[in-house]
């Protein structure tokens, strides 16, 4: 099949995840408002998105193990349909229990959906256009970031906190709808179960790719999970104001993920992971140095903005590339792999929120951009080791192959 052809299907999937994205990134916006209607602080709504991501990090393989064998398009349209309902129970949740529990089931429905997303994507994708059917894919989770979050902070502010998620659901309800009428039957994956899972984990290669993408998502979101105190004392931004500056930061990341497919399609993932971890990393340690020297008012604004692009370029490269890097390690696995892959994402994503909680309380601002910068630089490291391990075991098995041909060609 051709990209054209299931381009379609492609948008469907990437509008599923755009949902997701959205109802995984906005809640950093509505933290104070959530929390007033619930009855808890800030650092209690807080918690809201931490066992939102421990609960996907847990459930996806887990759940992959149980729904290994399922067919890939009931499995899409169920879990997405599930998400869907339950983010209609966000919207109308009376208490930080039930919140709480709600939240967990979305983030179990969001553990089926996004990896077996992925997976039919790359299976969808003809011969040498795999990147770039990721990229269309990965592009929902962008596009919410770019869209989603800052349209939610809007709507939020407006209309209330609860408008935001039941608009959350509704868009999932349309995706639901769209991929009951178009998605063609996808081959379903061999079943696996828990030991095949272990294997594919163990992988050669697939470990050390997975705690990149730990490294690298928790970077982000010591960050992230705080934008709105880090740019509000940078930029002097708050309320209604974020949704411009989160538009910055989102439009920065749908190029950047654009970039990043195409580029994987070219180029070895190892360097291109060097590069964007490096870019990144950069970007993150600059909030650390501007809240150092108490840059504010209209020098903050614009370095802000600065920072935000730069960080969206760079960030959301690396998740196409990483996803391409995986699913050629384990090629014959690569539902699996992308399962895996989604579980670190949301690993990282609970490390960088009790990180950044850490350094707000200990050290302000400056504490939380140093922070994300030292963790970004980890995974700059991780990423050139990993490159050099790499470039050294290609250069092996040429050296293999031309001893071979030296050994069996006729002697003259």
């Amino acid at each position: 099949m051709t990209l054209s052809s299931t381009r379609p299907v492609l948008v469907l999937l990437a509008l599923g995840l755009f949902a997701i994205g959205t109802d995984g990134y906005v809640i950093t916006s509505l933290l104070p408002d959530v929390g007033h209607a619930l009855g808890v602080s800030d650092s209690a709504a807080g918690q809201l998105i931490t066992v939102f991501a421990l609960a996907y990090a847990v459930g996806a393989p887990v759940l992959g193990v149980l729904t290994g064998g399922l067919p890939r398009r009931p499995l899409l349209i169920g879990s997405l349909a599930v998400f869907a309902l339950t983010n209609a129970g966000v919207a109308i949740a009376g208490s930080y229990p039930v919140m709480m529990v709600v939240r967990v089931l979305a983030a179990l429905a969001a553990a089926v959906f996004t990896p077996a997303c992925s997976a039919t994507a790359a299976v969808l994708a003809a011969d040498g256009r795999r990147g770039r059917a990721l990229a269309t894919v990965a592009a929902g989770v962008s596009l919410s970031t770019a869209l989603g979050v800052p349209l939610g902070a809007l709507v939020g502010a407006a209309f209330g906190w609860r408008v935001t998620f039941l608009a959350i659901a509704v868009l999932a309800a349309l995706a639901t709808a769209g991929l009951a009428l178009l998605l063609p039957s996808v081959r379903t994956p061999p079943a696996t179960g828990l030991r095949a899972r272990i294997a594919v984990a163990r992988t050669r290669g697939v470990p050390t790719a997975l705690g990149l993408t730990v490294l690298w998502i928790a970077g982000a979101f010591t960050v992230l999970t705080y934008v709105n105190p880090v740019l509000g004392d940078l930029a002097g931004v708050r309320g209604s104001g974020l949704a411009v500056w989160l538009l910055v930061f989102g439009v920065a990341a749908v190029a950047g993920n654009a970039v990043g497919g195409r580029a994987a399609d070219r180029y070895p993932a190892t360097s291109l992971a060097v590069v964007t971890t490096a870019g990144l990393a950069l970007a993150l340690t600059t909030f650390g140095v501007l809240a150092s020297l108490g840059v504010h008012g209209r020098t903050g604004m614009v370095a802000a903005a600065v920072v935000l692009a730069v960080w969206g370029v760079f960030g959301w490269a690396f998740m196409p590339v990483q996803q391409h890097r995986l699913v050629e390690l384990a090629a014959g696995d690569a539902g699996v792999v992308l399962s895996l892959s989604a579980s670190a994402t949301y690993i990282g994503i609970s490390l960088g929120g009790f990180a950044g909680s850490l350094a707000l309380t200990s050290g302000g601002v400056a504490a939380v951009g140093w922070t994300a910068g030292a963790i970004e630089s980890c995974a700059v490291l991780a990423a050139i080791a990993i490159a050099v391990a790499h470039r050294r075991r290609v250069r092996g098995v040429r050296a293999a192959a031309a001893g071979m041909d030296t050994a069996t060609s006729p002697t003259r």
